[in-house]
């Protein structure tokens, strides 16, 4: 942590250095130009004085500009190499933004584990509420959600963690039930399926736009790990999250697993 500090102290110095010699600059050249114009003492301090806050200003606008400039121009490289168009300091701070791109979108799919906070039986959750109006034609939902046998939320790892086996139960089982009460009686399309995959990602995508967010931290990661807004385009990270979703969701066909995974081989 302390490297970061310092950097951004020598930093800041460098930039007042920087704005000081532009000043001092501006200065002498005012005071040379004064007195070349022979104007009296008082004048000629006024001269030095404003020199040295034009200085001050043309060396804060011109940086300011040159930031900015450098900003687009780096934003603009990564949307054009990786399709990222947006990052989010956490999934906190994307919510209202997710929600935009949940209700107008058609084709959806959540690659969740407990999924309590992304569709919950409560209105604290990001798209309960929203999913309940997902029934209009040509509107799907698909849900990857975690099996209750999924190794990764053993009881032995909720203990690990300092979490009961019982809350993480229920949570998946309200999950289940609110996508069903989804289907009956709000009609809504959605089907879901489990999964037994690790804490990697979590993925949301909508229609041709995706935020993807990787487990980094060992808790809160919602407030912590780091979310990306991807846009689908041909040199996009978008393809490689959709096709991983579509990857899993064959692979949790329990019907005929062996065969879906085959299908799903062939077309990539």
């Amino acid at each position: 942590m302390p490297e970061p500090t310092l950097k951004t102290d020598e930093s800041l110095l460098a930039s007042m250095t920087k704005n000081a010699g532009a000043s001092i600059i501006t200065g002498v050249l005012g005071f040379i130009i004064s007195s070349r114009l022979g104007l009296p003492e008082d004048l000629k301090t006024a001269a030095v004085g404003g020199s040295v806050l034009l200085g001050s200003l043309i060396y804060t606008s011109v940086r300011s500009k040159v930031t900015t400039f450098s900003q687009d121009i780096g934003k603009r490289y990564m949307e054009e190499r990786t399709g990222i168009i947006e990052v989010f300091d956490s999934l906190e701070s994307c919510v209202n933004d997710m929600k935009k791109e949940f209700e107008k979108a058609k084709q959806i799919k959540l690659l969740l584990q407990i999924g309590r906070k992304e569709i919950g039986d409560s209105e604290a959750s990001i798209f309960g509420i929203a999913a309940k109006k997902k029934n209009r034609p040509g509107e799907k939902i698909r849900v990857l959600r975690a099996s209750k046998n999924s190794p990764f939320l053993s009881e032995e790892r909720a203990k690990s963690r300092g979490n009961d086996i019982r809350r993480w139960r229920e949570d998946m089982r309200r999950l289940a039930n609110e996508i069903d009460l989804l289907k009956d009686i709000h009609e809504v399309d959605i089907e879901d399926r489990e999964h037994d995959e690790p804490y990697l990602w979590r993925i949301f995508i909508f229609d041709d736009v995706a935020y993807v967010s990787a487990y980094l931290h060992q808790s809160d990661n919602d407030l912590k790990a780091v979310v990306y807004k991807l846009t689908k385009k041909e040199t996009s990270l978008f393809a490689v999250f959709d096709k991983y979703f579509e990857y899993l969701w064959a692979k949790s066909n329990s019907e005929d697993k062996d065969k879906s995974i085959g299908v799903w081989a062939k077309q990539i």
